[in-house]
């Protein structure tokens, strides 16, 4: 039972660890390149990226990682382990549903704005939900990261 754990320990935290780097990637240098830029030239950029690839995955290793960081918060003996296995897959939760439920439909919105109009009226609300949302999810992750990282100690 051991090596299960440690495998689904090891697995929740890399997957963990690789959410938060592309997630803090974007915080750091994506979102304040976009956030200087104009709107016409802001939405050319999004619709450049191509998240279709990205959100995806982001999601179903945030479903998987929380899905699998609950089994290892049953298989183990250690309630410290216990606790921090599960605050680690409400991370990974939180980092879904915001995905999800906030930055994957206002960037399924941008997708469609034609770049030529001088400004959407709505282009400043959204990208400040949508960057809040970002930050929102980033921070989710770093919960995730330490969490699963008190786990694989306390196990």
């Amino acid at each position: 039972m051991d090596t299960v754990l440690n495998i689904l320990g090891i697995w929740v935290l890399a997957s963990a660890g690789i959410q938060l780097g592309t997630l803090w990637i974007m915080k750091l240098s994506i979102l304040p390149l976009l956030n200087a830029q104009p709107y016409g030239r802001w939405v050319n950029t999004c619709q450049l990226i191509k998240m279709h690839v990205f959100h995806p995955i982001a999601v179903w290793m945030g479903v998987i990682a929380g899905s699998l960081g609950v089994v290892a918060a049953f298989l183990t003996s250690s309630t410290a382990a216990t606790v921090f296995f599960l605050v680690g897959s409400v991370g990974m939760l939180g980092v879904g549903l915001t995905s999800e439920g906030v930055n994957r439909p206002i960037w399924r919105q941008i997708e469609k704005w034609p770049v030529d109009k001088v400004e959407d009226e709505q282009w400043a609300g959204k990208r400040h939900i949508w960057h809040i949302a970002h930050v929102v999810r980033t921070y989710f992750g770093i919960v995730a990261v330490f969490a699963y990282i008190g786990a694989m100690l306390t196990v």
